[in-house]
């Protein structure tokens, strides 16, 4: 076995370390910011402790604005976006690895070229159908665009070409269906890849801005990154409540911790599944 420089070990660490702290200041900022008043905020003298801590900072940060319905179009646009990929990448993901099919090649790499397409260069036709079938303003018109996902299913493949096709092909001797192979043997062996797709379309969609933006236009359809920019309005100018955006942001971004914190492990297991699989 090679034997580790301790110095190179402490280097690393302290390379580590370094970078870690530069990532969490902002987060340690928008902490304290949320904790004080917004006079201090605004004066020149940089207050690394709350000078007074204002907890009800929170408190008007979510009354000033119907965050409860915010927050639960959020969780279902995310949810019900994050089902439809699970199942639709699934799908295409198991026929690419183990039902006989021509071509495969050439599907994979239609995939991955779609992977390259950026998305806002399909917004305005997507924009354009969806209007024509009247699913503006609707959970519909959220989900539907992000239903199928090439990440997704590129994603899925990866881990799906681990699997001993062995296993698949002795369940189809037991007159197993595609069904029940896919249920049974596939699935529980890419719970990383399940778990990491999971997360990472959660994460993205719960955070995005500019679709839910242009294709809601009624308070009771808006997002939380769409309340939120409501602080940031043109009339707001002089009188922006610097302290209860920072509140409001930081509420907003515990779910999306707790996701991690939960999935961490997986989601490693998942990416690292997926660099590796040819």
């Amino acid at each position: 076995m090679t034997k580790v420089n301790p110095l190179a070990k402490v280097m690393a660490h302290a390379v580590l370390i370094a970078a870690c702290l530069v990532v969490l200041l902002p987060v340690y900022w928008m902490a304290v910011s949320a904790l004080e008043p917004n006079a201090d905020i605004l004066s020149s003298t940089v207050h690394w402790i709350p000078s007074h801590f204002e907890l009800g900072n929170f408190v008007k940060a979510l009354q000033s604005q119907p965050f409860g319905r915010f927050f639960l179009n959020s969780f279902l646009m995310s949810t019900l976006i994050v089902a439809c990929q699970l199942i639709t990448s699934s799908l295409a993901a198991y026929a690419l690895v183990f039902m006989p099919m021509r071509n495969k090649r050439r599907w994979f790499f239609t995939i991955l070229l779609a992977m390259m397409v950026p998305m806002q260069a399909t917004f305005i036709p997507v924009y354009l159908i969806l209007s024509s079938i009247h699913l503006i303003n609707t959970f519909a018109g959220l989900v539907l665009p992000f239903a199928g996902s090439a990440f997704g299913i590129f994603l899925l493949r990866q881990g799906f070409v681990s699997i001993p096709k062995d296993l698949v092909h002795a369940a189809r001797m037991d007159g197993a269906s595609e069904w029940r192979i896919l249920a049974s043997i596939v699935l529980p062996n890419a719970k990383p890849m399940l778990i990491t797709l999971t997360l990472l379309n959660f994460v993205f969609h719960y955070n995005d801005l500019f679709w839910p933006l242009i294709s809601t236009n009624t308070t009771n359809m808006r997002v939380v990154p769409v309340a939120l920019s409501y602080f940031l309005s043109q009339e707001a100018g002089q009188t922006l409540q610097w302290n209860l955006l920072m509140a409001a942001d930081l509420v907003t971004i515990l779910p999306v911790l707790a996701l991690f914190l939960f999935g961490q492990r997986y989601m490693v297991k998942g990416i690292m599944g997926s660099a590796i699989k040819g």
